[in-house]
């Protein structure tokens, strides 16, 4: 698969995993408790491990995983600090959805599971065919 060909599919799944997590929190009250909670988080981190591998499309998955899973982690750890001048950052769009407002423990979990989830979407979209049309093993080198 071509690096364009790569870029644009994970383009479209960024534009994808965007307003679905935006609906994860504004229809929170439509949804089970669970997915209310949670989904927002996992699809935050689906949509980091997206946009590190359209910017980084050559290094292998493993690196894209570390990359993105670390970057979801230092913003998360970021909302310790509660500065009025981060405070005043976070509450203007689209920074307080980029930023996030408060630390929980839990949202590294779900940092982990939507990295995770990527990862799985990411070996499916990259596994490359012969011209035969066998197909070759998944693994993490993309």
């Amino acid at each position: 698969m071509s690096i364009r060909k790569k870029r644009l599919k994970y383009f479209l799944l960024i534009i994808i995993t965007i307003p679905l997590g935006i609906g994860s929190r504004t229809y929170a009250h439509a949804l089970p408790n669970f997915l209310a909670e949670y989904a927002g988080d996992s699809l935050y981190a689906l949509c980091s491990f997206w946009a590190v591998r359209f910017v980084f499309i050559k290094p292998s998955l493993s690196t894209v995983t570390l990359i993105s899973f670390t970057i979801c982690i230092l913003i998360e750890t970021l909302q310790l600090y509660q500065a009025p001048w981060i405070l005043a950052i976070r509450h203007t769009p689209p920074f307080g959805l980029l930023l996030g407002y408060g630390f929980l423990w839990s949202d590294w979990v779900c940092y982990a599971v939507g990295t995770l989830i990527a990862l799985v979407i990411a070996l499916m979209i990259e596994r490359s065919h012969s011209r035969t049309g066998t197909k070759k093993p998944l693994e993490l080198r993309g």
